[in-house]
Parts: C-alpha cells; sequence; structure tokens
C-alpha cells in the first residue's frame, strides 16, 4: 500500500517541482492564490456559517495570499534566508531560520501587510488596518507559533527549496481560516450593522 501510494504521487510531484524550478514565481502565485482562495471558502461558509459568500473578500484574501504568501514568501525563505543563513539543510541553519521567521518575518513584515493591504481594499485604509493589527497581533500569532513553529523545523531541515512554497501551502491551508476568522471579525460586524441599518430604513419608509 505504502509503495502504491509513492508511485502514485512521485509523478505529480516531480512534476510540480520540475514547474517550480522553472517558474518559480507563477507556480508559487498559483499555489497559494488556490490556497487562500479556498481557505477563505471554508472559513466564510463552515466556521462563520454565512448564507452567501463575500466574493469581494474573497478575491481579496486570495490575492494577497498568492502574491505575499506565492510570490513574497518565495523571496524571503528560499532567497533571503538562504543568503543570511545559507542553504544548508542542517538543524543549526533550520533554527536560525524558524526564529527569525517567528519573531521578525511574519509579526513585521507579513501580518501588517495583510492588514494594510484587506483595509485598503475592503475598508477605510492601510494606516487603520495597522491600527487593527496592533490590536489583534496576538490573537494572529498564538496559533502561527503554535502550529509553524515546528512544521518549519522540519521543512528547512529536510525540504528542497523548490517544494518548500507547496509544503508550506499545504501546511498553512489550516493557519488561514483561522487568520481569516480572527482578521475579518471586525469587518463582518460592520458589514452586519450596515446591512441591519439599510433593512431598517428600507423599513421605514
Amino acid at each position: 500500500m505504502a509503495e502504491l501510494l509513492r508511485r502514485a504521487t512521485r509523478g505529480p510531484l516531480s512534476a510540480y517541482s520540475a514547474a517550480s524550478k522553472a517558474w518559480p514565481l507563477p507556480v508559487a502565485f498559483a499555489t497559494c492564490w488556490v490556497k487562500g482562495c479556498a481557505s477563505d471558502l471554508v472559513t466564510q461558509k463552515a466556521v462563520e456559517q454565512k448564507p452567501s459568500v463575500d466574493w469581494r473578500r474573497n478575491l481579496a484574501f486570495a490575492t494577497f495570499s498568492g502574491a505575499y504568501l506565492g510570490c513574497g514568501q518565495h523571496y524571503i525563505y528560499n532567497v533571503l534566508f538562504t543568503r543570511w543563513f545559507g542553504s544548508a539543510l542542517d538543524m543549526r541553519t533550520a533554527v536560525k531560520k524558524v526564529v527569525c521567521d517567528a519573531l521578525w518575518h511574519v509579526p513585521m513584515v507579513y501580518l501588517p501587510l495583510y492588514y494594510m493591504f484587506e483595509y485598503t481594499l475592503l475598508r477605510d485604509g492601510p494606516i487603520n488596518g495597522l491600527r487593527c493589527y496592533s490590536e489583534e497581533w496576538l490573537d494572529c500569532m498564538k496559533p502561527y507559533w503554535s502550529m509553524f513553529t515546528p512544521f518549519h523545523l522540519v521543512n528547512f531541515r529536510f525540504t528542497p527549496p523548490e517544494l518548500r512554497i507547496g509544503m508550506i501551502a499545504c501546511m498553512s491551508f489550516c493557519w488561514l481560516v483561522v487568520l481569516s476568522y480572527t482578521s475579518h471579525r471586525s469587518y463582518e460586524a460592520e458589514h452586519c450593522l450596515e446591512t441591519t441599518g439599510a433593512k431598517n430604513s428600507a423599513s421605514s419608509e
């Protein structure tokens, strides 16, 4: 059974690896765009149990996922971290990359950019996005640290660079469900108030 599974996955993995080597940014963008779109759909329908999908929100979430979690993280993890810490697949190098990711990259670069992007597209501008992030950052970082610290330790220790973003995309589906729910709570509350207000105004007329 295990041998059958290895044979079944060897072809697609080899094809993905070859495509990622040949076209790293388009493959990373497409992988993470699909993942972002799917994770927000799960959040809206299964977690928040919305009667209909907010496609504007979903497109914004998927676009950031493709642009930053795909292309941006390819540069961070495979180019910048390699330049700073080396390309060795050993435990010492992996620990350095995990610490840098947990204490610098995600809390100081990734999430501030995400909140600025989301607030620019959906709400009232990047400054208010940063203000909201300053209130919610720990709610986002706690699940990230618990999920990604052990994962990245294994990923940076054993995974070749051309498969690293794909592996992160598989793991981060659950993380993006958490991020989508946490970061859109106030947005959904405001949207609900606006909808209720519009209905009350229409009924009073």
